[in-house]
């Protein structure tokens, strides 16, 4: 119900007035949008036959569920590694948020791809004190972040050159000598070679910003491309400050919450980073350190919000310690994940510990507007932090017993918080509220407390997750994460992931293509069940054709389900269960194969569901209705039915077996074609129930078996 998607909608709506629209009114009026949502969800669910609490549904912004959220948010921090920290975050100049990694789009992007020199200052003698210049070459895609580079990386086991040109030297690793030839149209010829670790600590001047950059050693540097000389912004790129960190560098990013240039560099202060790419390019080919240039297409981050690339900017954010010592998070997930949890389909379990392992510190803080508090405050004598978990609990239980959720935080003073509480730094007394929101992530993660802690019907761990594949990046492993950096334990003892749809031909579903099949328009042409069945008739735990042709196929399904529901159920009329069934024993042959054959079906069909292999579940069924019912037993059964003397041992035998067949079927088949079973359980003769959703689902009959 929080975020980003909600928030821009009501941005939109609001035009050249959101300027005059006060936060807490934009939060009123987010609400309002939310709900309006829930009720369209809703009305679509119901449609389609989803069973679940309609009368009191779990919203992420009931009172209750915020005030939960702040409570999970509070433990993380008596754990003690919930921190505030200054580094490179995923950063959207568009929206002007921090972004989680789970959170990014890869899209292709134009970017410029340019070799830069930054010639020698130190070191010279570790080179044999060569005559010429000598420069390190460097490759980058982002000019842009060149004035906030503070070093050059690299591999401290990599052969290096140091190539004449001519009139100079370059040092360049020696396996992308002809990559860069290439590129640069330069003949290097090479006369010493040197290992990366040689250069540690040499330093070269920054082309234009009057400063040395450090040769540090990386071990993040590669030979895939560039040059194996790597530049290096710590306030850039999480890679580029891991290394800053260790040599000492500072954390700097000259760059404001817009995605323009600082006062820190005057020459292109208030310039947006994407144009002062062309500026830098243009400056260093002026200043003869420019090699090459061109522009290129590659992968490259996006909000997927605003459609927008993204950057990576250091800012102080809030985040969740992933490999802390007295409590390592990431170790305790993937121990969660290889042991505690099991996957349908079995390669859910690679994406999931594979997503964990490489995950940075989770950045929990955004700068937006509607959603949940971080309720942290700032000194305002010396800007410290004061992050207390019990001033969280006691906002949440504000939240909570006040009704007013989220905009209790904000309406009243921060001494009704506090109450007294002092800087730990400078023992200053006045604070000011941060604004910052929780990660949506963070919100929808924490359902394992706001939801199934709170309720009596509901268990923690949950039987069962169920997504999308992409959400081993996302709400599968923000869950899990939120549960083990709060309580220590995961929140679910299954993942159950399915693949995407695409057209009858394969490809992705695209408005520009014209191939999307809007679901609404299938159930307003063939009605709820035809969806519901196609999504069982499918694998789904791989990507799933959809089309005219597949939706016939279904439906002819469909219609034999139906029709020979028809049949079984129009020759039980006469019939009454607890007076007229005939014991198996005492069956013909006949009628006992075909309840052997509907116990082999409900052998078949529970080990199906219980590992939520849906599609065996159709086939089966398809194939029972299909040859042994509709081919053969029933085909059969049509002189006894309407010839034989209505209360005879032989018809009563032929309608005890079809009242089990109709039965046990419509059961079988309830989780599937929903409204379908409801409606042929209201025609079964003696039923016990008022709905066939509180019949048990049937068992294998050890009576049920024939011998030779």
């Amino acid at each position: 119900c929080h975020g980003l998607p909600i928030e821009l909608n009501v941005t939109k709506k609001l035009g050249k007035k959101r300027e005059e629209t006060s936060d807490s009114e934009v939060r009123k009026l987010c609400r309002q949008e939310a709900l309006g949502w829930v009720e369209k969800q809703k009305e679509q669910f119901v449609r389609l036959g989803i069973l679940a609490d309609w009368e009191n549904p779990y919203l992420t912004l009931q009172p209750e569920y915020e005030a939960e959220e702040v409570r999970v948010l509070a433990q993380v921090l008596d754990n003690g590694v919930l921190y505030r920290g200054e580094k490179p975050v995923y950063w959207c100049p568009a929206l002007q948020t921090a972004l989680a990694a789970a959170e990014v789009e890869y899209h292709d992007h134009k970017s410029p791809s340019v070799y830069v020199k930054f010639p020698v200052t130190k070191g010279l003698e570790k080179l044999g004190s060569p005559k010429k210049p000598v420069s390190f070459v460097i490759w980058t895609t982002t000019p842009w972040t060149l004035p906030a580079n503070y070093g050059i990386c690299v591999h401290e086991n990599f052969a290096y050159n140091l190539y004449d040109t001519g009139t100079e030297y370059l040092i360049v690793a020696e396996d992308l000598k002809e990559a860069v030839e290439q590129d640069t149209g330069l003949s290097l010829n090479p006369t010493q070679s040197f290992k990366g670790g040689e250069f540690e600590n040499m330093k070269a001047d920054h082309p234009f910003m009057g400063r040395d950059s450090l040769i540090m050693i990386g071990d993040h540097v590669t030979l895939e491309a560039g040059t194996g000389c790597v530049h290096t912004a710590p306030g850039h790129g999480l890679e580029d400050y891991q290394v800053g960190l260790k040599y000492g560098l500072p954390v700097h990013s000259p760059v404001d919450v817009a995605g323009r240039f600082t006062d820190d560099v005057p020459m292109y202060k208030g310039i947006k980073i994407w144009e002062g790419n062309k500026l830098i390019v243009e400056d260093l080919q002026k200043s003869g350190h420019l090699l090459a240039h061109k522009e290129i297409t590659h992968s490259y981050p996006h909000n997927p919000r605003s459609k927008t690339p993204l950057i990576f900017r250091s800012t102080p954010q809030w985040f969740v310690r992933m490999d802390d010592e007295k409590y390592p998070v990431r170790q305790m997930a993937l121990n969660a994940a290889e042991r505690d949890i099991k996957y349908f389909p079995g390669w859910g379990i690679q994406r999931l510990t594979s997503m964990i392992a490489n995950s940075p510190d989770w950045c929990l803080s955004r700068q937006r507007i509607w959603g949940v508090p971080i309720p942290v405050f700032y000194c305002n004598s010396c800007g410290e932090a004061l992050a207390d978990s019990e001033v969280m609990r006691r906002i949440a239980d504000t939240m909570e017993k006040s009704g007013e959720g989220i905009d209790a935080y904000h309406n009243r003073e921060t001494s009704e918080f506090l109450q007294g509480k002092t800087c730990a730094k400078c023992g200053g007394s006045e604070f000011t509220k941060g604004q910052d929101i929780l990660d949506v992530w963070f919100d929808s993660g924490v359902c394992h407390s706001a939801v199934q802690r709170k309720r009596d019907k509901l268990a923690f761990p949950a039987d069962i997750y169920l997504e999308g594949s992409d959400q081993h990046r996302g709400w599968f492993q923000t869950s899990l994460m939120s549960a083990i950096a709060s309580v220590g334990k995961p929140p679910y003892k299954a993942l159950v992931t399915h693949g995407f749809v695409t057209d009858a031909s394969g490809y992705k579903m695209s408005k520009s293509q014209g191939n999307v099949i809007d679901p609404a328009q299938v159930i307003n042409k063939s009605g709820a069940e035809i969806l519901r069945l196609w999504v069982a008739y499918e694998d789904y735990g791989q990507d799933v054709n959809i089309g005219d042709e597949i939706f016939q196929r279904v439906t002819e399904t469909y219609r034999r389900f139906r029709n020979t529901m028809r049949f079984m159920l129009g020759n039980l009329d006469d019939f009454d269960p607890k007076k007229d069934r005939i014991a198996f024993k005492d069956m013909p042959e006949l009628d006992q194969w075909a309840l052997v054959r509907l116990n082999e079906l409900i052998g078949k069909v529970r080990s199906a569901y219980d590992n939520y292999d849906f599609y065996k579940v159709y086939h089966a069924l398809n194939n029972f209705f299909t040859v042994e019912l509709s081919a053969t037993y029933l085909d059969v059964l049509k002189d006894r039915l309407y010839t034989w003397k209505t209360g005879g041992r032989h018809r009563r035998a032929a309608q005890t077996v079809i009242y089990e067949l109709t039965e046990k079927t419509l059961i079988i088949m309830a989780p599937i074609v929903s409204f379908l079973a409801e409606e042929g359980y209201e025609f079964l003769p003696g039923r016990e129930h008022d709905s066939i959703f509180l019949c048990e689902f049937p068992q294998v009959n050890p009576e049920w078996t024939m011998e030779g």
